[in-house]
């Protein structure tokens, strides 16, 4: 894939990340157990993505055309928390493919940052999931 391609496939995916996120943290923020946990590290992560958002449009030398569409939530945390861990993954694989392509010095350490951001949120996802997991098998 060449770099501009790759960037609006990069830019296209954060896009859905955010609609997705903000649908999901608004949609399991209410679960008695991890909802708070949720709705802060989903709207956290739907932040993030945002301002990444921009600097993606700084590298590729285009606007974004960011518009947040209605999309329908996960059909329950668990497979809420699935998800978006694989698209995390999806996510340090297309940023690693990307900083093979660029030259700029700058642009390189910011995809680093984005890569290490994007697996330390696959590390809290995947916490969360096991959290949630371990929390709906208790007796209540």
């Amino acid at each position: 894939m060449r770099l501009k391609e790759l960037i609006r496939v990069i830019i296209t995916e954060e896009m859905l990340d955010v609609t997705v996120y903000t649908a999901d943290s608004k949609l399991y923020n209410s679960d008695e157990k991890i909802g708070e946990k949720l709705w802060d590290l989903y709207t956290s992560i739907a932040h993030d993505k945002k301002t990444r958002l921009k600097a993606l449009s700084k590298i590729s030398k285009e606007g974004v055309g960011f518009r947040q569409r209605k999309i329908p939530g996960a059909c329950s945390i668990q497979a809420s928390l699935r998800i978006h861990e694989d698209r995390a993954k999806k996510r340090v694989l297309l940023y690693r493919a990307l900083l093979k392509l660029l030259d700029n010095l700058e642009s390189r350490e910011l995809i680093k940052e984005t890569i290490t951001k994007e697996k330390g949120y696959l590390a809290a996802l995947t916490a969360l999931r096991t959290e949630q997991k371990e929390s709906s098998e208790l007796p209540e």
